[in-house]
């Protein structure tokens, strides 16, 4: 092999410490954005909040997001890659119908109560509509795994686990429920709670409405 021939080695391993910091900056970015998004709406964060919180310049944010609205709908897809891989995992997990049912419920409260920002994100695109590519993509993400819930109260209705409900009903009634109870700890007033106490919060109301929705012959 001729010198010609040879690997550029060196421009290689540059081009891959390239790459790997290109990615540690953005994780900084999304961190940083996602922390500012659990503490403010988003009209009221300017990308120069999220540089300083990154300690970057707003450049380059810019270079890696191109606009504020896209930076917001990268992090609320991060986050929505995390609740996928949660709510499946419930979904998919091999326990009772009614078991089911109520590890998913566990496992969204969890992504609620972890990631803030998510409900801060949601509540006020849902508000405004999307308006963007990457909105829609979040949004109709959301609404598969709504659509996945409702089909794990779907289950349990057909095993007899529970009472004959609505699946579809029930499914954005609790989704409702865990999202209004989980924007109290996002609340600057006297009615704000702590992430401690939404989890007891919906814990108690879920074991109330498991009791209620039990059917009698599962539960003799």
């Amino acid at each position: 092999m001729t010198d010609a021939e040879k690997p550029d080695a060196p421009a290689t391993d540059a081009a891959a410490r390239g790459s790997r910091r290109r990615e540690r900056t953005r994780a900084q970015v999304l961190d940083a954005a996602e922390l500012l998004l659990s503490q403010r709406a988003p009209d009221e964060i300017r990308v120069e909040d999220v540089a300083a919180q990154a300690s970057i310049s707003p450049a380059s944010v810019y270079v890696h997001f191109g606009t504020k609205d896209a930076l917001l709908a990268a992090v609320t897809e991060r986050v929505l890659a995390v609740a996928t891989d949660a709510l499946r995992s419930a979904y998919a997990a091999q326990t009772s119908p009614l078991e089911r049912f109520a590890g998913v419920g566990a496992a969204y409260l969890r992504l609620l109560v972890d990631h803030p920002a998510v409900l801060r994100y949601l509540t006020a695109t849902g508000e405004r509509g999307p308006r963007t590519p990457a909105e829609e993509d979040v949004v109709a993400g959301f609404s598969q795994l709504r659509r996945e819930f409702e089909q794990s109260i779907r289950d349990a209705v057909d095993s007899k686990a529970i009472r004959p409900v609505d699946p579809e009903l029930m499914s954005y009634f609790l989704f409702g429920a865990w999202n209004g109870v989980a924007a109290l700890a996002l609340r600057r007033d006297a009615l704000t709670l702590s992430p401690e106490q939404v989890e007891g919060a919906v814990i108690e109301a879920g074991l109330m409405l498991l009791d209620g929705l039990i059917a009698e012959s599962s539960s003799s």
